[in-house]
């Protein structure tokens, strides 16, 4: 019970001071020091009321300057690995009959696939997670399109 209170206590006092500072700057403290406490002489406090000030005008926000012209583009690296397409497909292992999709992501395609890509001499071998760098994402996405569009592992 106590966690549960102690959970709220935080969750209020977040609140509070997400408040504060979305109030466009202007603290508790300064709403506070606006108001006269001292009551003058010959004055009534529904007088004091209307006179105290209710929020402090925040400065005027400054223009953005309009954008330049459009900044051309930096020309692609020529090493840069070509765009593969990624979709997911159904695949069957032809030893047993099973059928697993198969995204573009190595890390998530089952052990008999990556040992398909082997067999079918489209990978050297299987990589590990830590063995991934760009070099081998190409090569392995390049693969998994390949293996995709063969007939004997079609669904």
């Amino acid at each position: 019970m106590s966690e549960i209170l102690f959970i709220l206590i935080v969750i209020y006092i977040a609140y509070l001071v997400f408040k504060t500072k979305s109030d466009n700057g202007q603290s508790i403290n300064d709403t506070v020091a606006d108001v006269s406490i001292v009551k003058p002489p010959g004055k009534k406090i529904e007088e004091l009321v209307v006179q105290a000030p209710i929020a402090r005008q925040s400065p005027p926000k400054k223009a953005r300057p309009a954008k330049s012209a459009a900044k051309p583009k930096p020309k692609a690296n020529k090493l840069a690995t070509p765009k593969i397409e990624l979709r997911t497909v159904m695949m069957k292992n032809p030893a047993t009959g099973e059928a697993a999709k198969v995204a573009g992501n190595y890390r998530m395609v089952k052990r008999w696939i990556k040992e398909a890509l082997v067999e079918e001499g489209l990978l050297e071998k299987i990589y590990k997670n830590n063995e991934m760098d760009d070099l081998a994402k190409a090569k392995v996405a390049e693969a998994l399109s390949i293996i995709k569009a063969m007939d004997k592992y079609k669904v």
